[in-house]
Parts: C-alpha cells; structure tokens; sequence
C-alpha cells in the first residue's frame, strides 16, 4: 500500500454535507456518531464505523437519511477523499464539487464525457449502481488493487440481468461484483439503473477502506433488525441479525413464543415471532445476548389488540354429521397435523407472498363461530374467499408440497412448505393438481375452488402459518389484515 494510505484519509463530510473537508490520522478513529435514524436500519454498523474514520457524515438535525439518492458528485467525493489526493482550493463562486471533478478525471476515477456535458447539473443528478460500481472500481485499481481472474469469471454467473448494464460500465459492474464491492439483491438482480442510497454508498465506502488497509479488520458490530416495532394481533415479528457469526451466538429471551428457533442464512441470522388471537396485547421485551461479547441489548415491541368479528353460520345438518365426526378428526390430525412439523431452513422463495384467488371475503381470520347456534371452541385460521367453483388457486409463493390430499373434514387439502417454518394452507378444494413432495412456484396453479368437506357453498380456506401457529395472512401479504371491509380494495 502506497504511503498516502498509510499516513491518512482525508474528511470525507463534504460528500454528504457538502461543508468543509479536513485532514485526519487513520491510527486512531474516533467514536461513531449516534445517528437518529438508524437504529432499525440494515446498514447501520456499516454507517457507525466509516462514521469512525469520518468517511461518512449526517444532517445537522442527527439524522443520516440511509434511504436518500446520493449524487454523482457526493460519491465521487467519497472516493477522491478515500484516496488522500490533495484537491485545489475552490474559487470564490465556483461549484463547490469542481476540483473533485478535476481531481476524479486527472486520476482516473472517471474519464471526460462520462456524465454527457459534465457541468454541475450532470453531476448534481442521483449516481446509479452500475455508475457507483464503475467509481470504486477505478479508484480501487488506482490504489493499486487487482483483480483475481477466476472471481471475475464467476462474477459473470451470479448476477441475472447483467446484460442490462450499460456497455460503458459493464466490465467495472462485474469487476465490483467479484471483488465483492457491490453485491445484488435477493432476486439475484444487480438492478444497474436503479439509484444507490446513501446506505449503500457507505457499504461501498466501508468495502473499499476495508480493501485498501484503512480499516483494518471486517468486525462489524452485530445489528439486530426488527420488521417493526408494533403489531397487531396475528402479525409476524421478523428478526433478522447481520454481523453473528453463528446461531449459537445470539440467544434471546422472550415471553411471546415458546418455540423461538434461529435460522442461519450465512451472512444474516433471521428468526419470527408469529401472534394471533391468543396473543395477550402489551409491551413485550425482547432481550438479545451476545455470548462472545456479553452484550445485552434489549428491544421492546408492542401487541396492540384487535377486534375479531363472531359469525354465525348455518350449515346443513347431513353435511355437519358426515363432515364432524371422530373419524374424520382422527384423519385430520392423522395427516394434516404432521405436514406442518417440518420446515425447509433455506427460504424456498425469493419473493413478496400473493393471494392464491380473488374472490368475496366471507370469514376474517380469527372470528368465532356459531355453527347452528352452538359456539365452537375454536377459531378461525384463515380467511375464506368465496368463488365461483373451479376459480383458479395458486401457490401463495414458491416452496414444496408437504400435503395434498382429501380429508373428509376439510376436503381436498394443500398445505406448501415456504421455508423457515412458514407455511400455507389451502382446503375445501374442488381439485387438485399438485403431489405431495412436489416444488411449486409463485403463482402457480395447485387446485381450483371447491365445496368438499365441511363446507356451505365453494370457497377456499386459504391460512398462512408459522409451523403450527397461524397468522394473519393479509400481514403477508398486504402488510395489514383481509377483511370484509378492505379485501375489495386489496384485491383490485
């Protein structure tokens, strides 16, 4: 490493805050910024330790904005400065980024005409990824850095829509992906139009100081993620920890669910709390321990309660005595029970869940019932959507049959197993069209509406689980409940 990266980074707050740079020593960073909008945020231990080495800044109000564009020349800073050239005093009413510009094209980092007329207002437009890429590249090679043959020939199976990236950026996008600077989404996509944020142009900072030396090691501070902070009951919390090295590391204390389990995905660790109508509403908190570190770190979320709906349904009597029997709840604990013990710990799905058929709401999830004036001790799993029979019924989301089958007390029956313990269930099945053992796809077709087993008119009793547990699907879905109110709206 040449002696510039040695002796020091310079400032990097410009980039963000467009204020002036200074010159500091890299030997001893000083503590990160507590930034007031980033407690929640995936990227925040990478955003706390370039704030450390000043590589990164906030607004004056203490916040960072990590989902905010970041301009050409905002990035171009952050690389100049990563490089430690000294830059020319700016003149008086000149744009404030033209001696970053001056200094990027003397060195190298970008080459004339590259954003058309390269005045301010070319450079004052939000950078995309596949522009971002082609920057840390050039500055990461301008260091010195190379380039393993071999990673930048498996660069090129990694990613999907590689053939979308400009010609001008290609070979530096690929190059950003093989030396692991920028890496796609979890569709597989490196999405090169799409504007970068300021989260994931830190990320990218932090990746190329990692690489040059300045930071000296990859420990980054765990970062426990929760999908949010209140729920209703029948929600599914989402917890998600980057930065643990196993699922043996982080143990977490917690009175909503018994059956708490991690799932270690490789670079994340990710675990859910599922609630329903069962769910006490309160405060709930959720204590996460480190046993390397001994750090404890507590989190509070809030169940906040939910009015369930009681119907009353009449059903005909030759239909209740054929459909409710012993017999008939011996099978159905027999075979549908069991197929939801047992859940793939890859997610099969790469996707949002969709509603398997439209139709008209006819039951909430959750509701009691009155089936010929007597109550019954249970309640709702799912929602009911009355249709026309043979509507098509698709799989919510790509995973494997664990069931299909005619059980006499929910009739034709498909229960898939998503991954990570969610699941989806779908009965009263005029037909079926998929095995048990079978992979299905998002949206494929797996049965039609029907009226078989214990059933008044055709409809589809569609459930969404967490193993056993079941859950609001419409959370899943539309991240609020189905209703009789809403699902027209929902459904357009």
């Amino acid at each position: 490493m040449t002696h510039r990266y040695r002796k020091r980074i310079m400032s990097l707050i410009l980039a963000f805050v467009v204020i002036a740079v200074s010159t500091i020593t890299v030997s001893a960073p000083s503590f990160a910024t507590n930034f007031s909008d980033i407690e929640n945020h995936w990227a925040k231990s990478y955003i706390e330790i370039i704030s450390t080495y000043n590589a990164v800044s906030g607004y004056p109000d203490g916040s960072f904005k990590p989902n905010d564009t970041i301009k050409r020349i905002e990035f171009i800073a952050i690389m100049v400065n990563s490089q430690g050239y000294d830059l020319r005093s700016r003149s008086e009413d000149e744009y404030w980024g033209q001696p970053y510009i001056e200094t990027a094209l003397n060195s190298g980092l970008i080459v004339s005409n590259e954003y058309g007329n390269m005045d301010a207002t070319a450079f004052d437009q939000n950078i995309s990824r596949e522009e971002m890429a082609s920057v840390v590249v050039n500055a990461y090679i301008e260091s010195g850095g190379t380039i393993d043959p071999l990673a930048l020939y498996d660069a090129d199976s990694k990613l999907s829509d590689f053939g979308a990236i400009a010609a001008v950026c290609f070979e530096k996008a690929k190059a950003a992906v093989a030396l692991d600077f920028i890496s796609g989404y979890p569709n597989g996509t490196f999405a090169p139009k799409k504007f970068a944020t300021r989260a994931e142009a830190s990320i990218v900072s932090y990746k190329l100081l990692l690489k040059l030396g300045i930071i000296p090691n990859a420990n980054l501070a765990e970062n426990i993620i929760l999908s949010k902070n209140k729920l209703t009951q029948g929600d599914l919390l989402k917890i998600t920890v980057h930065h643990a090295t196993s699922v043996s590391e982080i143990s977490l204390a917690q009175d909503l669910y018994s059956n708490f389990k991690w799932y270690d995905q490789g670079d994340v660790i990710e675990g859910y709390i599922p609630t329903n109508y069962s769910t006490a509403p309160g405060v709930y908190s959720l204590k996460f321990t480190n046993s390397e570190t001994g750090i404890t770190t507590t989190r509070n979320i809030e169940v906040n309660q939910r009015k369930f709906r009681v119907q009353n349904l009449t059903v005909d009597t030759s239909v209740e005595s054929s459909t409710r029997t012993d017999d008939a709840y011996a099978e159905y604990y027999k075979y549908f029970n069991p197929s939801r013990d047992v859940s793939s710990p890859i997610k099969y799905y790469t996707e949002s869940f969709l509603l398997p058929t439209k139709g008209k709401v006819t039951t909430e999830f959750g509701e009691s019932r009155y089936v010929n004036g007597a109550l019954t001790n249970y309640r709702h799993a799912g929602i009911d959507i009355a249709a026309p029979r043979g509507t098509e019924v698709v799989s919510a989301n790509a995973g494997k049959v664990m069931l299909s089958m005619p059980l006499v007390l929910t009739g034709n029956s498909i229960v898939v197993d998503h991954g990570e313990g969610l699941f989806s269930v779908y009965f009263h099945l005029d037909k079926l069209h998929v095995t048990e053992g079978e992979m299905v796809e998002r949206g494929q077709l797996i049965g039609e509406v029907g009226s078989t087993g214990f059933s008044t008119g055709p409809h589809l009793h569609f459930t969404m689980s967490y193993y056993r547990f079941n859950i609001e699907p419409g959370y899943m879905i539309y991240g609020q409940s189905i209703t009789k109110d809403n699902y027209m709206e929902l459904m357009k």
